[in-house]
C-alpha cells in the first residue's frame, strides 16, 4: 500500500520572501544585528514560515521549496512563528538571538530524535505542535553522562522520590537501563500512551532514532513540574519485540523476492517488527502491525536495508 502525501498551496501576495543571507553579527541598514536562520527542507513539500516580532512591525516570510536548503537574514529577537508544510501548520514561537538551523524531516514518520543547538529538527504531526522552539541539548541529567545546567522556563523536570529503576521502553518487561538514587533529575520530552516519561540519555545512539533514543521512567516514580502534562505523547515500541528502523525509504516486498509485488513502502522514522528471516539471510519478514504506520501489512525487506533496536538475536528462519 503505498500512500499520497496531502498537498498544501500557499499563495503569497505582496508579500515578498526575505532572502538576505547574513552572518552572525552583521549589521543591517537600521543599524540592527542580524542573525543567520538556515532551514533545510526534507519534508517533501514546500515550507513557508512566517516570523512576526513580538515587539517591533517586523514580518518576514520565509518560503522554502521542497528539496533545497536556504539562508535568511533575520533580526535578533522574539517572534511568533507560524509553519505550514506537509498539508499542515503549527504555531508558537522561535528565539532568535544567535545563527539556526532548522531541518523539516520528511512529512511521513516521527521526528529521528529532538536536535541540538542551532540544529532543530522540526515535524509537524510530533513537534513542535505549539510549543515554543526552545533549543535543549541532551537532557538535565545528573549521574548518566550528561552535564546539567539550567532548565528552559515552562519546561518538564522529573525528579526521583526514592530510588528509580529506568528502562529501554515504556514497560515492567523492557530491558533496564539504570537504577538511580533519590534525587535524579532529568528533563523528559515525551510521554507514552500508559503515563511514563521518555528522556534522552545524552549518550552515543547513533543507529538508534525517534522514540528509541529515548529510556523512560515509571509512572508515579518521581515528582513533575507542570511542563511535563503539556509533554506530546508519542507513539512507542513495545517491550520484547524486535523492530526495524529503516534509515531510507524501504520496500517491504510481498515475498523475499526483488520481482515480486511491493506492498508498502516504510520512510525514516516509520517502524516494523521483525519477525525472522531467511535462511540465507538475505531477507528479513517485518510486521508492521505493533509499528507506527497504521498498516498491517506483513512482507519483507532486504536484509541490507535493516536497522534493528531490541532483542533480534536468535530470531527464527522463515521461508526459504
Amino acid at each position: 500500500m503505498k500512500r499520497c502525501l496531502p498537498v498544501l498551496l500557499i499563495v503569497v501576495l505582496s508579500v515578498p520572501a526575505f532572502q538576505t543571507v547574513a552572518l552572525a553579527g552583521d549589521i543591517d541598514a537600521a543599524g540592527d544585528a542580524l542573525f543567520r536562520i538556515q532551514v533545510r527542507n526534507r519534508s517533501g513539500d514546500q515550507v513557508f514560515l512566517t516570523l512576526a516580532a513580538l515587539n517591533r512591525q517586523d514580518v518576514y516570510h520565509l518560503v522554502i521549496p521542497p528539496g533545497e536548503e536556504r539562508a535568511f537574514g533575520v533580526k535578533a529577537g522574539l517572534y511568533d512563528q507560524t509553519t505550514f508544510a506537509c498539508g499542515s501548520s503549527a504555531t508558537g514561537t522561535l528565539e532568535v538571538f544567535q545563527q539556526l538551523r532548522l531541518t523539516f524531516l520528511p512529512c511521513a514518520g516521527l521526528a529521528p530524535n529532538a536536535g541540538a543547538p542551532t540544529l532543530e529538527k522540526i515535524h509537524l504531526t510530533d513537534a513542535p505542535r505549539g510549543l515554543k522552539w526552545h533549543y535543549r541539548y541532551g537532557t538535565l541529567l545528573k549521574g548518566l553522562g550528561g552535564s546539567g545546567g539550567v532548565g528552559v522556563a515552562g519546561s518538564c523536570e522529573f525528579t526521583a522520590n526514592a530510588e528509580v529503576t529506568i528502562y529501554n521502553r515504556p514497560s515492567y518487561g523492557a530491558q533496564v537501563f539504570s537504577v538511580q538514587g533519590p534525587g535524579l533529575t532529568v528533563q523528559p520530552s515525551a510521554r507514552s500512551a500508559n503515563g511514563w516519561y521518555g528522556f534522552d540519555p545524552g549518550i552515543a545512539q547513533a543507529a538508534n532514532i525517534g522514540p528509541f533514543r529515548l529510556r523512560w521512567l515509571p509512572p508515579g516514580s518521581g515528582a513533575v513540574t507542570p511542563g511535563c502534562f503539556s509533554l506530546p505523547v508519542i507513539w512507542t515500541p513495545r517491550a520484547g519485540l524486535c523492530y526495524d528502523m529503516p534509515m531510507f525509504d524501504t520496500n517491504v516486498y510481498t515475498s523475499p523476492d526483488l520481482s515480486s509485488p511491493v506492498l508498502f513502502v516504510l520512510h525514516m522514522g516509520e517502524f516494523a517488527q521483525v519477525l525472522g528471516h531467511t535462511a540465507g539471510g538475505d531477507w528479513v519478514q517485518v510486521d508492521l502491525g505493533p509499528g507506527n504506520t497504521g498498516s498491517h501489512v506483513v512482507g519483507w525487506v532486504e536484509a541490507s536495508t535493516t536497522n534493528v533496536n531490541g532483542p533480534c538475536s536468535g530470531l527464527p528462519v522463515i521461508g526459504p
